[in-house]
């Protein structure tokens, strides 16, 4: 098991712009996929995040109701799975890429997803990436329809599971709100020695 974390200080991924959210997400699975090169027919990604790239999404929809005209790169990054597939060209994965949002328990749900995939023989490792920015005016009135808020900077947390690791029990409330909903993903990953930062 290895983890990494990243944060805006991440370069930039040619072929994205405006938003941080798709570097941050590269430079925690490029730290761990480095460390621990393995076989990408049989590694799954699973990317989770509650707001996304609410960044780029702004962006575009504040450029469509002005009337100006947008980036078409901005049309393309506007979906998670845009970095994956970067990921899995320059690593040559070819399991199987998923993004999640959820609202909940976002260390929880990849670890449920991690274990559903692990049960395919066909697989040996899955990664693990949860991002999150700190977002906009508009992402900050659904964080407090959640109840919740963002995290205090942008951040991607990565971690790969081995088939043969054991599974980690996803930390309890983590008090602290300084990483919003990707507090018990953070702690997961504290827990994990040699957690690259």
């Amino acid at each position: 098991m290895i983890a990494a974390r990243a944060d805006a200080s991440a370069p930039p991924v040619p072929g994205f712009v405006e938003s941080v959210f798709s570097p941050v997400v590269y430079q925690a699975a490029r730290r761990c996929l480095a460390d621990r090169p393995g076989d990408g027919a049989r590694t799954a990604v699973v990317l989770a995040s509650t707001m996304g790239d609410a960044t780029t999404l702004d962006l575009g929809s504040r450029l469509l109701v002005g009337g100006r005209v947008h980036n078409p790169l901005l049309f393309m990054q506007s979906t998670a799975n845009a970095i994956l597939g970067q990921l899995s060209r320059d690593f040559a994965i070819t399991g199987p890429l998923l993004s999640l949002s959820t609202m909940d328990d976002l260390a929880g749900e990849l670890l449920a997803t991690a274990q559903l995939l692990l049960e395919d023989e066909e697989l040996d490792r899955v990664l693990l990436i949860g991002v999150e920015l700190t977002g906009t005016d508009r992402t900050a009135a659904a964080y407090r329809e959640l109840g919740t808020g963002p995290p205090a900077a942008d951040l991607a947390v990565a971690i790969v599971l081995d088939r043969d690791d054991p599974l980690p029990s996803p930390p309890n409330d983590v008090p602290s709100t300084e990483y919003g909903s990707l507090r018990g993903l953070v702690e997961l990953a504290a827990r994990i020695r040699g957690t690259r930062t």
